[in-house]
């Protein structure tokens, strides 16, 4: 039953990273705009592309080594919602990046992720 859940979430960040380019989101969410510009309206779009890859909102962490979770609730999540200086398509890539490491769940997959430049771009959006 595990590796079944294993294998619909990466599954699920396969096919998100295969819609319409590397990594990309939300329909009418600009991939260009800087992720400390975006709209509530944006974050709120950007949260429900996003909280489906790591089990819903209030999901557990898929994975104890992954610092990427699911925020409790959409109202928290835009929020929250990360200020830094990266555009919204290194963001999204990374986020991809980090939860494909995370259903891997090991420390090799992780530190490739985070290696990553869209990830090395996006690491001020993580703190």
């Amino acid at each position: 039953m595990k590796k079944r859940a294993v294998l619909a979430a990466a599954l699920t960040v396969m096919a998100a990273a295969c819609e319409g380019g590397s990594g990309s989101g939300p329909a009418g969410v600009d991939r260009s705009k800087q992720v400390s510009a975006v709209s509530d309206a944006d974050k709120s779009a950007l949260c429900d592309w996003f909280a489906p890859m790591v089990g819903g909102y209030g999901a557990a962490a898929p994975c104890t080594l992954g610092g990427v979770s699911a925020p409790p609730d959409k109202a928290t999540c835009v929020a929250e919602f990360p200020v830094c200086a990266v555009s919204v398509g290194q963001f999204q890539d990374c986020i991809v990046a980090i939860i494909a490491a995370q259903n891997t769940c090991t420390n090799d997959a992780l530190a490739m992720a985070a290696a990553k430049p869209e990830c090395a771009a996006a690491a001020g959006c993580f703190n």
